[in-house]
């Protein structure tokens, strides 16, 4: 039998995965109504960071989709979207700083909820050293070529980190416009790259629809392989949802943010990644493209000069720190809602006393970033351990998009039922559901070389001990489950 609706205020949606810890004092607030829905745009952009994402994972989609790249992230644009229609559902119902674990608390019940808290806390753990651990290297690399400065790579990482701590420390609003501006940047050198790149390629007649097509694939690729990998450079379109108790207007402004940084980040893949094909050269993506560590380097040499290489030198530099910068606010506030529910310890939901961030979270996370960049850069190289980090980081939040999806489908079917759409509500967390189980599959079945053979052990001890957690806690989630019932 539904429930009948009744309106979730931004207060109850930020307990809505409280266990039992009612009683105890919640250490701090967020700041509301201070962010504008440009804010909630910013942060889900520079997550995914597109200009980063084009310049470096294309790379090893060359190999198996060649010339189709395009083709790829076509398809890929339109699996996320198929997700990003859960998130932006699920928002508008309770905008918080949890995102997924509220809204997989509400849908599912408080263990799963944990569950996904649990899942999330990985994850967000690892996306800060995930991207600064190879902007790092190549920042080594660029002050070598540059200046003749040869300081060791670590050296950037602690003062990359050091840099975010400070910004997110001093508020949220500040570093969305510090990160405003470098992907206005980005976006602005991209733009003239494609612009010179297709007028050149255009006067000799080399402009042509065949990259958007699967047939542009090399006769021994992988398409499949692309297409996963074409999927995996939106993760991160959610991340505007960890604004929701900070935005104004969250039920309009955070599913506007989520659609619309998905829309501006699909639009600017299609172009660059045509771009890439077509500036390399179509019959030189699997020869030539997938063995180029730096192809955006040989294009804009190739049609812009030295200068123009310089500038996509820095836009990859400033695309890896935009979205490290994105990542530890968005993540801290995860924390922080896990924390202030007592799923985590209680100093994770401390807040500034003036600035209302959640100092705490932050802190946490830019020290594990450090220790986990640091020593997974000296075990297996800044390349090696970007490799793994960001493999492990994909699968983790794919199974937060699972699990979202069904919360999707399961709270408007019991607790929303006269809203319920067999579109928005059943059909597409069933494709989507369906399409990360396969991703999941896929790179579990076939991680790849060491250290990437690692990751399947990794995921699986990580949800055992999550299991063995909601058992340890069984008697916390007891009074819950009592008033559901």
């Amino acid at each position: 039998m539904s429930e009948a609706p009744s309106p979730i205020t931004a207060t109850d949606a930020s307990n809505a995965g409280n266990i039992g810890n009612a009683s105890s004092p919640i250490a701090g607030t967020l700041r509301s109504n201070t962010l504008g829905l440009r804010h909630a745009i910013v942060i889900s952009v520079a997550v995914m960071s597109p200009a980063a994402s084009v310049f470096f994972n294309t790379i090893i989609m060359a190999g198996p989709a060649g010339a189709a790249i395009p083709f790829c992230f076509a398809v890929g644009f339109v699996v996320a979207l198929l997700v990003a229609n859960q998130y932006s559902e699920l928002s508008r119902e309770m905008p918080s700083s949890g995102s997924a674990y509220t809204y997989v608390s509400e849908g599912l019940g408080p263990r799963w909820g944990f569950l996904t808290g649990w899942i999330g806390l990985i994850a967000v753990a690892l996306g800060a050293p995930y991207t600064f651990v190879f902007m790092s290297a190549n920042l080594q690399t660029l002050m070598s070529r540059w200046f003749g400065v040869n300081l060791h790579w670590s050296f950037y990482f602690v003062a990359a980190i050091g840099i975010v701590f400070a910004m997110c420390y001093l508020g949220v609003r500040q570093s969305m416009t510090v990160d405003l501006g470098f992907l206005a940047f980005e976006i602005g050198v991209c733009l003239v790259l494609a612009l010179i790149v297709l007028l050149h390629v255009g006067q000799q007649g080399g402009l042509t629809p065949a990259p958007f097509t699967p047939g542009a694939a090399p006769a021994n690729g992988d398409l499949a392989v692309g297409i996963v990998l074409g999927v995996l450079n939106f993760i991160g379109f959610e991340t505007a949802a960890t604004l929701g108790e900070e935005t104004r207007n969250p039920r309009r402004n955070i599913p506007r943010a989520v659609f619309g940084s998905m829309i501006v980040v699909g639009i600017f893949y299609l172009l660059m990644a045509y771009v890439a094909t077509v500036g390399y050269g179509p019959s030189h993506m699997v020869t030539g493209y997938a063995n180029d560590s730096a192809p955006f380097d040989t294009i804009s040499r190739r049609f812009g000069g030295a200068t123009l290489a310089v500038f996509i030198d820095l836009v990859g530099i400033f695309g890896f720190f935009s979205a490290a910068l994105a990542i530890v606010n968005g993540g801290s506030r995860i924390l922080f809602s896990v924390g202030r529910d007592g799923l985590l310890p209680r100093w994770m939901a401390w807040t500034h006393p003036k600035r209302q961030t959640p100092a705490g979270a932050i802190t946490a996370l830019c020290i594990i970033g450090v220790v986990v960049g640091i020593g997974l850069g000296l075990a297996f190289t800044p390349i090696g351990a970007f490799s793994f980090l960001g493999t492990l980081d994909a699968l983790f939040i794919l199974l937060i998009y699972i699990l979202t999806n069904i919360a999707c489908f399961r709270y408007f079917w019991r607790k929303r039922r006269q809203q319920f759409s067999f579109w928005r509500h059943g059909l597409f967390p069933a494709l989507g559901t369906l399409i990360c189980i396969g991703i999941v599959a896929a790179a579990v079945s076939s991680p790849g070389n060491p250290p990437l053979n690692f990751v399947p052990v990794v995921v699986g001890v990580w949800l055992i001990l999550g299991a063995a957690l909601i058992l340890a806690l069984r008697s916390k989630f007891a009074a819950p489950n009592k008033a559901e019932g």
